[in-house]
């Protein structure tokens, strides 16, 4: 018994300094966007104190300016610090620890992460995300990668798409005692006989891809008894499905 715990143990380990692998390989394919998302805010920092120091050297400084001014620097330099702080959730080593989790919060922190990305990639994201959508009980930063990982797929689904047809969904909804979450893009889809395929690790059709990011994304739903998948769209591009358990009521604290 000690020895079968032991093995558990370990197995755990491993499977956490995978995922961690995951999440620093995924960041670094996404440095050059996060850096210009991380730049703007400073960028505009600057030009505010450039501003403000101006109207405080004329012969009558305009102080309400200056104020407004300087509450620009604090909404900037708070903007900075958000993206940092997903940076830090996302790249920290940490132990799986299951709580009740908003999957619609979720997606929208990934969307702002990914807004620059998307820019440079010129990719049109939406969101339908269900208002009264109930918690599910998860690990939040594997589920980040997990949603994460969806996202950058459908984006580079579509790198050979014409800019205008280069569109992402993103949806979430109760159904059938389940919340179900949706990422769909406009790309060509997935190739007959490929739908399981591509959940194999190292498998990939990317030239510099490791495969690794829709295992990793199926092994995370596995361990939080769900279930994800992929269909092809009727007009074109795949939609990638995943399905979660509702949070038991006892595990959600008052305050939520």
């Amino acid at each position: 018994v000690t020895e079968r715990n032991l093995a558990q143990q370990e197995s755990k380990r491993l499977q956490d300094e995978l995922l961690h692998a995951g999440r620093i390989s995924t960041m670094g394919e996404l440095a050059g966007a996060l850096a210009h998302e991380i730049n703007q805010p400073l960028s505009a920092m600057m030009s505010n104190a450039q501003a403000a120091r101006r109207y405080l050297t004329a012969p009558t400084p305009d102080l309400e300016e200056v104020r407004e001014i300087l509450d620009d620097i604090v909404k900037e330099d708070a903007r900075a610090g958000e993206v940092i702080n997903r940076l830090r959730a996302l790249l920290k080593k940490a132990k799986t620890e299951f709580e009740p989790i908003d999957l619609n919060l979720i997606f929208r922190e990934m969307v702002g992460l990914l807004h620059s990305d998307a820019v440079i990639r010129d990719v049109a994201v939406s969101t339908e995300l269900d208002p009264s959508l109930p918690l599910v009980s998860g690990d939040r930063i594997q589920l980040q990668q997990v949603a994460l990982n969806l996202m950058l797929n459908a984006f580079e689904a579509m790198n050979e798409h014409p800019n205008a047809e280069r569109q992402v969904l993103i949806r979430t909804v109760l159904k059938d005692a389940q919340v179900l979450a949706s990422v769909a893009d406009n790309g060509k889809g997935i190739a007959t006989g490929e739908a399981e395929k591509i959940f194999k690790p190292f498998y990939t059709s990317k030239p510099q891809g490791l495969g690794m990011g829709l295992s990793i994304s199926r092994s995370i739903i596995n361990s939080h008894h769900g279930r994800l998948w992929v269909e092809n769209k009727p007009g074109g591009g795949a939609t990638f499905c995943f399905s979660l358990p509702i949070a038991a009521e006892e595990s959600i604290p008052k305050s939520i």
